[in-house]
């Protein structure tokens, strides 16, 4: 008979969809699960219902393939290899002794009885190894960044992660996420509160292990941490070369420092600028190579260039041709004229180099004056507005 309403149609192809999974429900309910440990005895019971047994197979499927383990039929018992002597069948009730188990006899187990009567029995065993201590440990925890915490276990088998901080379930307000597998938390973003004992606890059908591990959260990733280290190194050459540069020209007239030592100590303060410089350089690259690039500190990095370049040369210079110099001036002094005079020349030099510092101070000077300006105008006009409002009366007091 066709069917010719729709409604009618829609029925019949809910109805032989809902078979499959009525039929399904039946097998998952009929199925029962057993779970052992590898080395222990598992017995599998036999139907029930069974009063007289004429004859008793067990098989085991594992995956797409079955391996018959053992028949009885008229008191004659055949155990199939592997389970020769591992395999015991109880007669009376239709029962199947497994010892010594090991993990490739997980699977399904199906036992049919008096094979005119089809009566079967299909058992799911999960053999399992007890789950080692867990390995807990943390990864990339610094503030405002996201990171992991993972726990690892090295043998057996486990299906259930719990995670507690401090004694505690994990708080469900707090951004906390467990992967697929369980065995990774993970903190989308970092903060202080996120410090404490973490603990992790491992179990499968027959054991659990637990442990724990005290996190914390660190301020600056390692990058950053070594670019303050190289950072601080850098102001104390700084420091020092600054106090090699004042304590001369502090002395007097009689007792500043003269001839040879001058030289050495000229040397010694420029080296100490350029290694300065190089440090503050590298820290610059390293904090741009972890945060980007900036315009902060990509000028100040072209300025250490620059004073790099000098303090080496001039150290090089002082140390290594100090008589090159020398000959230098009385070369020019057997001439008949004065000596170059090259006062001009470096004043010029340094006002064209400091031009463009002077444009950039006096742009941000002129940028916050304006504002500040406009801010108090602002606040000015909103005074006299709020003054020339009507101030409204008490009806009582007019009274």
């Amino acid at each position: 008979m066709l069917l010719h309403h729709p409604v009618e149609l829609l029925g019949v192809l809910l109805a032989g969809l809902l078979v499959p999974l009525k039929q399904a429900a039946e097998v998952e309910s009929a199925l029962q699960r057993r779970v052992a440990m590898v080395g222990s005895s598992v017995l599998l019971a036999g139907p029930h219902n069974i009063t007289l047994i004429h004859s008793v197979q067990w098989e085991h499927l594992n995956g797409t393939a079955s391996h018959t383990i053992l028949q009885y039929e008229r008191h004659n018992l055949t155990i199939h290899m592997p389970y020769i002597a591992r395999a015991h069948l109880h007669a009376s009730n239709g029962s199947l002794l497994l010892e010594d188990l090991q993990e490739s006899d997980s699977g399904i187990y199906r036992v049919t009885v008096n094979r005119a009567e089809r009566e079967s029995l299909t058992i799911l065993l999960d053999v399992l190894k007890p789950v080692s201590h867990p390995q807990l440990w943390s990864r990339g925890l610094v503030a405002k960044a996201s990171g992991e915490v993972l726990c690892e276990v090295a043998e057996g088998r486990a299906d259930t992660f719990t995670w507690k901080k401090d004694g505690q379930m994990l708080p469900p307000d707090r951004s906390y996420h467990l992967s697929g597998s369980l065995s990774v938390l993970h903190l989308r973003v970092a903060k202080k509160s996120d410090c404490g004992s973490y603990s992790c606890n491992a179990s499968n059908g027959i054991s659990w292990q637990e442990t724990s591990l005290n996190v914390t959260v660190a301020g600056l990733s390692p990058p950053l941490q070594d670019v303050l280290r190289i950072s601080v190194v850098a102001v104390v050459f700084a420091a020092v070369s600054g106090w090699g540069i004042i304590f001369p020209v502090c002395q007097s007239e009689k007792l500043r420092i003269r001839g040879e030592l001058w030289r050495w100590l000229s040397a010694y303060t420029c080296g100490l600028v350029c290694i300065s410089s190089i440090l503050a350089g590298t820290a610059g690259i390293l904090w741009m190579r972890e945060e980007g690039p900036s315009i902060a500190v990509i000028v100040p990095e072209i300025f250490l260039l620059y004073v790099i370049v000098i303090t080496f040369l001039v150290a090089f210079t002082v140390t290594f041709q100090p008589t090159k110099l020398i000959q230098l001036k009385s070369t020019a002094e057997e001439g008949c004229t004065a000596f170059m005079d090259v006062t001009t020349l470096v004043v010029s030099t340094a006002a064209v180099l400091a031009l463009p510092i002077l444009a950039i101070f006096l742009c941000y000077h002129t940028t916050q004056g304006w504002l500040q300006e406009h801010d108090s105008s602002c606040a000015d006009k909103e005074r006299s507005f709020e003054m020339s409002l009507p101030i409204s009366m008490d009806p009582d007091l007019t009274s």
